[in-house]
């Protein structure tokens, strides 16, 4: 078995199937990709570089980044994805080694910024868009002011 092969079998996919040479060694360099960028998980960003060097290129293309949704879920947590990073009002980095996280929204977690799910628990309820009396954006504070 080479070394490819065992590295696929290690990964969370399921695979049971024999794959080229090509796809194991994407795989494992997109895996790479994402260790060294300090995530937990592999993006389609990591899996497009490793096929296109895999492919042939000498070096993935340049693309712009990815710019950072946020989904705010009906009496949930605010949903974060993409590429983003967290910092305190200090500007000192919040650890964070995935690319998608839950925000807490309702102020009662235990993992602050991070949404452990207690918001099931005391009844949160809000809903997933702007509420249907916010004022117009404009109207809002500057962020620094907040």
């Amino acid at each position: 078995m080479s070394s490819i092969t065992t590295a696929i079998e290690l990964l969370p996919l399921g695979l049971r199937h024999h794959v080229s040479a090509e796809v194991g060694e994407a795989l494992v360099r997109a895996g790479e990709a994402a260790r060294t960028a300090g995530r937990a998980e592999l993006t389609a960003g990591d899996l497009l570089d490793a096929l296109t060097v895999v492919m042939g290129s000498a070096a993935p293309p340049a693309r712009a980044p990815s710019p950072a949704r946020v989904t705010p879920y009906r009496d949930g947590p605010y949903l974060l994805r993409g590429r983003f990073e967290l910092t305190d009002q200090d500007g000192e980095p919040i650890p964070c080694a995935r690319s998608t996280v839950a925000l807490c929204r309702c102020g009662r977690s235990q993992i602050r910024p991070f949404c452990d799910g207690t918001h099931k628990l005391v009844g949160f309820r809000a809903e997933s868009g702007a509420e249907a009396d916010a004022p117009p954006e404009a109207s809002y504070p500057p962020a620094d002011s907040v």
